[in-house]
């Protein structure tokens, strides 16, 4: 007898890549929306509290809208209400960590998501529904949770509250420093490209480049403006050199990761929202594996917080 007929859904229609300009014009477009952002970045940094908070939150929603977007181009139905509304709660418990029932709040998150696919029984890949669902909400969500993190980590560390602007400003430094050496060193040197299942684009040289601008820029950043009041410096050389390092790797990581999310929804670019950048997620991915690790090396090795 033969093997029984086997019957494939077919798979949803994928959308041409986005693909960003290049050139001198992808360059101006980059320096004029960096040009455009850093201001306002420093203003709210500096004034921290619900501010920072505000800009955090913004990044996180249109993250979120454009992580689950790519995922639905998969054919593929998260709940994005329920999943923004999550990942602004924990972006909330991070900036007041002595909010009241915080279990409470995860556990009801959850039985709900669960509790909503009842409603379509019909459809497919329901697990999988549920699980993107989540994971946007901790990949975006939670790692951006971190740069609130940083911000309010002078009230840990026993520094003046007006410190935190200097340590957020200082990951984003030493993360965007990163990007634009290996973004100007592969376009000028990158010859190998090991990394073509992942990203084309992105090559041996340019990680190399982007590492040494990491190590670089954070050695300037430890050495002028990362200062406490009063004085002093907030990190040694030996610390400047392994956040350096740190960042180096993991933040190139979280951009291959970004890469590998959007490859597999045959997404060029997350979006266009950002002119010469692409979308939220392609101009924050390293920045959700830098702050995490800059955050944690901060309080446990430099601050020594429990």
């Amino acid at each position: 007898m033969g093997e029984p007929a086997r019957f494939e859904t077919p798979a949803a229609p994928i959308a041409a890549p986005r693909v960003r300009p290049g050139g001198r014009r992808g360059l101006a477009l980059r320096i004029a929306s960096g040009v455009l952002f850093v201001p306002a970045l420093i203003l709210l940094a500096r004034q921290g509290g619900i501010a920072f908070w505000l800009l955090i939150a913004l990044e996180v929603t249109l993250g979120l809208i454009e992580f689950y977007r790519m995922m639905k181009s998969r054919g593929l139905h998260p709940f994005q209400p329920l999943g923004v509304l999550s990942a602004l709660a924990l972006l909330w418990v991070s900036y007041r960590p002595a909010t009241a029932h915080v279990g409470f709040l995860a556990t009801a998150v959850l039985l709900l998501v669960l509790a909503l696919e009842l409603r379509r029984p019909e459809q497919r890949q329901r697990v999988e529904d549920i699980a993107v669902t989540s994971f946007g909400v901790l990949y975006v969500g939670w790692l951006s949770a971190h740069l609130v993190l940083l911000r309010e980590l002078p009230w840990r560390a026993g520094l003046a509250y007006a410190d935190g602007s200097g340590i957020v400003l200082f990951a984003f430094l030493v993360t965007w420093s990163c990007d634009t050496g290996a973004y100007l060193t592969g376009r000028l040197l990158g010859r190998t490209r090991p990394w073509t299942a992942i990203s084309p684009r992105k090559t041996l040289e340019g990680s190399i480049g982007g590492f040494v601008c990491a190590v670089g820029a954070s050695f300037a950043g430890a050495a002028t403006f990362l200062r406490p009041e009063g004085g002093g410096a907030l990190l040694t050389p030996t610390h400047a050199l392994a956040i350096g390092v740190l960042v180096g790797l993991c933040g190139q990581v979280g951009d291959l990761v970004e890469s590998l999310l959007k490859r597999d929804a045959a997404s060029g670019d997350s979006s266009s929202l950002i002119p010469g950048h692409g979308g939220i997620l392609d101009r924050f991915d390293s920045l959700y594996f830098a702050a995490p690790v800059l955050y944690h090396y901060l309080r446990a090795v430099v601050f020594q917080v429990p």
